[in-house]
């Protein structure tokens, strides 16, 4: 038994010109972010990160001394 693809669903030949579009538009130069809130996230996480890294240091000198 074949399933039959739903018509609703756009055809290869349609997603991969739209991959092509896609790929062909290139954001700023020098931006590796293509979505401002993706930026926003990948801030927020470094930022966090390294707080805690630096929080979990203290805390390692204080407890070893």
């Amino acid at each position: 038994m074949v399933l039959k693809r739903p018509s609703f669903l756009p055809s290869l030949d349609e997603l991969e010109q739209q991959a092509q579009n896609r790929s062909s538009q290139r954001g700023r130069p020098g931006s590796h972010f293509d979505h401002p809130t993706a930026k926003a996230v990948f801030l927020a996480i470094l930022v966090i990160t390294v707080i805690a890294h630096i929080v979990g240091g203290i805390v390692f000198l204080v407890m070893s001394g």
